[in-house]
């Protein structure tokens, strides 16, 4: 998987992963078979080589690859040799790789070094394959992970089997969230031994290359070679699998995949690359020709599933000479398969294969053009009266023209029963369950629109017993369904679990009993098992309600349970005694004399052969009396050492979430072994061994679990006072590194705020108010998201994480000064802070927007206008450009009128008098139906509708430097925003405001606008002409925190098409390379670095004394006033800050790509530029280091940019446009 293919195969999820405990309901423990399959005959050991070699290829992959590298090293497979195959080209920027592999030669030597070609990441690959030395072999891209048991886990399974290849799930990483892959979760769902790709067809649906190790003996023999290009992983992944004698596969994540902006999965729909995954097809089609033929069929279904959607989401980018191709190769194909390949299919699918079959490609580009508003809010037709069939209203449905069949559109088997269980908790000895059931697309806003039944079944005996409902009405349903047509509000249930309803007869026996519920509404009936969406639901206390006898609410793989336990052997405490853990309790079993207490290790969820044995003493018989007889108390004894040997310096040098290894422990003896159960009263303990921590705790169902990893804060509680001030308190078990502040961050921006701690002894509390952080001398609440709590520690910035017993008392969703804020935990028990918009039930979500939208906003449009003025500035998310500079004139003049400003996310305040609205919110709906005068440099909802007597003025936001709007249609480039909101937007316009005759002629055509432009110049430039620009400068330096006498320089890059995520989630891959500029500028130099507003998710070197983030700065023309010199690439940033009339540097280092294929330019950068261009680092910061003494040499091309593009900024504009639009204001 390198750079970078998607390992989705499809849009399928998958089960959950992660913490649950689908093999630790039992009291009793069956032993683990790990000897070898009878079936097959293992291969001996090679000569004196490693057991495993690891091929690591790294390119562009900057300090990931420390991380990845970290994975390795750490492996509780200590026996291996790692192949660092370096393939960057040799004259190209460094991203500081080599170094980092370099530095792991040097430490390590089971680590190699290997210079490659440059050739790609397949000749990369072979060519650390010929390094090979390991008995198996396997390959990490090197901006991946793996977890600390995979290694060990599978190169077991095949040292047990002698299978050719071993693999396993394979997860999705994005910062420290991870999330499963379908396909590989459908193909790795069991443990099998000596299975093939012929008996589990689901195994073709796995394409990658890093889940897995190969006997190299097989490697070699069949003289695997990855191709050259990319699509590398398809062939011969399905190759391997073909060929191999035998395959092992494990339930357990053996990989991580870093999901990167402008990787491959982002563009794999450009046409230029279907060129390599048809071949990759190619290759594999012919090879199971020869080899397999029986796995042709099931190909074929997955090539039409996955690859022809790939062919069609191509189109709308294709040249006509391209599109052309692709439909006739992608018609030829989806014939060749056959009807059958696409069975099961959805129907949106199926009508993509219909008419890609029927070579129909403009009907093509209207239903993916139709998909862009989603499918979920399509109306759907019900048809028939005994066995009704639904079916969707997609583009041509009943079209005579076309005539596609109606069995097309067919979406009866898609409707999907969603069943949630929300919250857990008791009523004395009663259970209560609530949440919700119902089906996605069909309604039930009234409690007799739907029916539900709610029972459960005891999973050994198969007993059902039914258990009352009681219907609840749950409006967060609607809200979080993400539907818009339909109201769920009447979809939750509450449920009561009588203790009696757990009975066996009249006796108590251990088992298991999953919920199950059956929704019947409009004609449609399913059954679900209830699953659980919150944390809170898995670690819910138990009750005890008998002698020894509890019960457990439970979260296992697929699903809520209740458990009942009969506790045969209980924990009451533990703790360290020198260099060993002490465990006491007692059991209902005489274990006998060789009674001993085991931690076995688990490997991604299920036990591993590896064994850990300590001794047990029992205190003599008739000590401890219960109503069944007579039991026994014991001391059992781990020696730390052996359960983690080594220091430090054998495991992670970086501390995540992910290196993390667990353990069972259980009692044995006479009968077996025994899972010990901690009691109630227990609560976690965590001991520090060599750097790293030991953790006693519980699972979801109550059972001792150990835990290594880095050692980290625990927090044990969380509480909000009056003030709306929140309070984590907690423990820390290293009392050399304890920090004295924690971090909240947000992941996809690495925004941090630090909260400082106070200490008594072990014990840290850490309180700060989320809706007032200091930013740039502003107090606002943290960003609508999630937002990681951390603590920095000599291992790097570690996650916080929640104590199992606490997680169900966390604060939920708490309102503090129109926000709202969650506590609550990812990843099993990762601390995390969650915000949002303190939006009402009738505000909140896709529904209720619809009915502000279509009831309510139709009557504010029929209520009088009033003297207001609205304030937007880019879509609700900065008081900032020009609107603002409109505002604090408008204001000074007329200090009367009423001004507001909408807010998206609070992450802005305004200077002056100005009520704030929340985007969104019943008050926005009135507000733009009422105002007479609407200011903006974006745009307006699409829900707007504007009314005779409103004036709408649109400032636009910069001088068109890259293509705007309709201009971008002939680019080739497939762009996530799309043009249909110019259709909405522009009719409503009253004034443009432009900067210059340059930017008129091309936004009259780009706009496609014929009403009236000002070109008045930009209202935010006049302060770049004001008599006090440098003391405001100085202000702003000051501000910052910019020491007196350091030299600024400003990079201020634009964002990029072609590193887009999603729509509305944008990366930026950071060229620019900072230590390159910090080595050659100096200590009298500081950098700072401004994305573009638009830009989502960024990943930023951290600040330090020479570079600093001021992407959240409240005004980007303030941080032009503090600047030196500019550092830009394709950004208007470039006009504002010629009035300056200061040096500028362009940053091009892809110039081509960005101009001839993904944006286009309307001005020749070479020509033009008012300052050197320039494509490497070296030369930006020779450049900036020349500057200003190189301004002679630009001097002329400054003043033509000036004349041309900037004859208005004289500080006047302001003042024109207030003149022609609020006539009748001055003051």
């Amino acid at each position: 998987m390198s750079p970078k293919t998607n390992p989705e195969t499809n849009s399928e999820t998958g089960p959950k992963t992660g913490a649950a405990d689908t093999v630790d309901t039992a009291d009793t423990v069956e032993t683990v078979e790990t000897g070898p399959n009878p079936e097959v005959t293992a291969e001996p050991a090679a000569g004196d080589g490693v057991a495993l070699s690891v091929v690591v290829p790294f390119r562009d992959v900057g300090g990931f690859l420390a991380e990845c590298l970290d994975s390795i090293a750490g492996q509780t497979l200590r026996d291996l040799q790692v192949v660092m195959v370096d393939d960057g080209p040799a004259d190209g920027p460094a991203d500081g790789g080599a170094a980092i592999a370099a530095e792991f030669a040097a430490r390590d030597d089971r680590f190699v070094l290997v210079r490659g070609d440059g050739e790609g990441p397949g000749p990369a690959r072979n060519l650390g394959a010929r390094h090979a030395t390991g008995r198996y072999l396997a390959f990490v891209d090197g901006d991946d992970a793996i977890p600390p048991y995979a290694y060990e886990l599978l190169v077991g399974m095949l040292e047990s089997t002698g299978s050719d290849i071993a693999g396993g799930n394979l997860e999705r990483l994005d910062g420290e969230r991870t999330e499963p892959s379908g396909p590989h979760a459908e193909a790795y769902a069991e443990t099998l031994r000596a299975t093939h790709v012929t008996r589990r067809l689901s195994l073709l649906r796995d394409r990658t290359i890093g889940n897995k190790v190969f006997r190299r003996s097989f490697w070699e023999a069949n003289k695997f070679r990855f191709p050259p290009g990319l699509y590398e992983d398809l062939p011969v992944a399905l190759a391997t699998h073909a060929l191999a004698s035998a395959v092992d596969t494990v339930p357990a994540t053996v990989y991580y995949w870093r999901r990167r902006p402008g990787s491959l999965t982002d563009r794999a729909t450009d046409p230029a690359l279907l060129n390599d995954r048809h071949a990759a097809l190619d290759i594999v089609q012919q090879l199971f020709a020869e080899h397999a033929p029986s796995l042709l069929p099931a190909f074929h279904a997955q090539v039409v599933d996955v690859d022809m959607h790939a062919f069609v989401r191509a189109l709308p980018a294709a040249t006509p000479q391209e599109r052309e191709r692709l439909v006739e190769l992608g018609a030829r194909i989806v014939g060749e398969a056959g009807p059958a390949a696409a069975e099961g299919l959805d129907a949106i699918r199926r009508l993509e294969l219909h008419l890609l079959r029927e070579r129909m490609p403009r009907e093509l580009l209207e239903v993916l053009a139709f998909q862009e508003g989603g499918l979920a809010d399509v109306p759907v037709e019900a048809r028939g009266r005994f066995r009704q069939r639904w079916y969707a209203r997609y583009p041509f449905f009943g079209d005579p023209e076309r005539a596609i069949p109606d069995e097309v559109y067919d979406v009866t088997d898609e409707f999907e029963l969603r069943a949630d269980v929300d919250r857990v908790g008791w009523d004395g000895d009663t259970l209560i369950v609530e949440g919700w059931a119902h089906f996605d697309r069909l309604e039930v806003s009234d409690v007799r629109d739907s029916r539900i039944r709610v029972w459960m079944r005891n999973v050994k005996t198969g007993r059902e017993v039914g258990v009352p409902v009681e219907r609840v009405r749950r409006p967060e349903a609607t809200a979080r369904s993400g539907l818009s047509r339909v109201c769920v509000d009447w979809a939750g249930f509450a449920v009561r679990i009588e203790p009696e309803y757990l009975l066996d007869g009249d006796e108590w026996r251990s088992g298991t009993w999953e919920l199950y519920a059956e929704v019947a509404t409009a004609g449609r009936r399913a059954v679900q098992r209830l699953d659980a969406v919150e944390p809170a639901v898995r670690w819910t206390a138990a009750r005890q309600v008998d002698e020894l006898v509890a019960v457990q609410p439970a979260v296992d793989d697929d699903g809520f349970v209740v458990h009942v336990k009969r506790s045969r052997a209980v924990v009451t405490e533990y703790r360290r005694s020198g260099d060993t853990l002490l465990l006491t309790g007692w059991t209902k079993r005489a274990l006998g004399p060789n009674a001993s207490v085991i931690a076995v290790r688990r490997h991604g969820g299920a036990p591993s052969s590896h064994q850990v044995r300590g001794e047990v003493t029992l205190r003599p018989a008739a000590v401890l009396q219960t109503v069944e007889g007579t039991g026994f108390g014991f001391t059992a004894t781990l020696p730390l050492a052996d359960l983690m040997p080594g220091d430090a310096s054998d495991r992670p040098y970086r501390a995540h979430l992910r290196d993390v290894l667990e353990w069972d422990v259980r009692l044995t003896g006479e009968g077996g072994p025994l899972r010990l159960t901690v009691a109630p009263a227990l609560t976690e303990a965590r001991f520090l061994w060599r750097g790293r921590e030991y953790v006693l705790t519980r699972t979801s169902f109550g059972n001792l679990r150990g835990i290594e990893r880095t050692p980290r804060p625990v927090a044990t509680a969380a509480r909000w006072d009056g003030s709306g001030r929140l309070t984590i308190s907690g423990e820390f078990a290293d009392p050399q590194d304890r920090p004295a502040h924690l971090l909240v961050r947000r992941p996809e921006t690495g925004e941090t705020h630090r909260v400082p701690v106070t200490w008594d002894g072990g014990r840290f509390t850490a309180a700060f108010t989320p809706a007032e952080t200091a930013a740039f001398g502003r107090d606002i609440p943290l960003a609508a998201g999630t937002w990681e709590v951390l603590a920095p520690t000599p291992a790097g910035d570690v996650a916080v994480v929640a104590e199992r017993s606490a997680v169900p008392s966390l604060p939920g969703w708490h309102a503090v000064g129109g926000r709202e804020f969650e506590v609550a935990v990812e990843q099993t028990d990762a601390l995390r802070l969650r915000t949002r918009p303190a939006l009402a039930d009738d505000e909140r979500g896709p529904h209720a927007q619809r009915v502000l939208r279509s009831r309510d906003y139709p009557v504010y449009l029929r209520s009088p206008l009033a003297d207001v003025a609205v304030f937007d500035g880019y879509a609700g998310t900065a008081y900032s450009c020009n609107p603002r500079a409109i505002f604090e004139e408008l204001t000074r003049r007329k200090p009367e009128t009423e001004c507001v400003w909408v807010s998206r996310d609070g992450q802005f305040t305004v200077d002056g008098e100005a009520r704030i609205v929340q985007y969104g919110s019943r008050e926005h709906y009135r507000l733009l139906a009422r105002a007479r005068y609407i200011v903006t440099n974006y745009g307006v909802p699409r829900w707007f509708t504007k009314r005779p007597g409103q004036t709408y003025l649109q400032t636009w936001h910069g001088t068109p430097f890259k293509r705007l709007a309709y201009d971008l249609a002939e680019m080739p480039h497939q762009r996530t925003e799309k043009h249909d909101w110019m259709e909405h937007e522009v009719p409503h316009w009253d004034f443009l405001l432009s900067p210059s005759p340059y930017a008129t002629q091309i936004m009259r055509r780009a706009f496609r606008y014929g009403g009236e432009i000002l070109e008045t110049g930009f209202p935010r430039n006049d302060i770049l002409s004001s008599p006090d620009v440098d003391a405001l400068g100085t202000h702003v330096r000051k501000e910052l925190g910019i020491p007196e006498g350091k030299k600024v320089v400003l990079y201020a890059p634009t964002w990029r098409d072609d590193q887009s995520h999603t729509p509305g989630r944008r990366g930026f891959r950071m060229e620019l390379d900072v230590e390159t500029m910090r080595r050659v500028l100096g200590d009298d130099h500081v950098l700072l670095v401004r994305m573009h507003h638009l830009v989502t998710d960024r990943h930023l070197p951290p600040s330090d004394d020479f570079v600093m983030d001021v992407s959240g700065y409240p005004d980007i023309t303030d941080l032009y006033m503090a600047a030196d010199v500019l550092v830009t690439d394709y950004s208007s940033a470039a006009f504002d800050f010629a009035v300056l009339g200061r040096p500028m540097v362009f940053y091009a280092h892809d110039l081509e790509r960005y101009r001839d294929h993904v944006r286009g330019c309307y001005l020749d950068l070479e020509a033009e530029a008012p300052g050197p261009v320039v494509a490497r680092s070296v030369d930006v910061a020779e450049a900036v280091r020349a500057a200003p003494e190189s301004e002679a040499e630009h001097a002329d091309a400054y003043d033509r940019f000036l004349v041309t593009y900037c004859p208005h900024d004289d500080g006047g504009a302001t003042a024109r446009v207030l003149e022609r639009v609020f006539a009748g204001l001055r003051g």
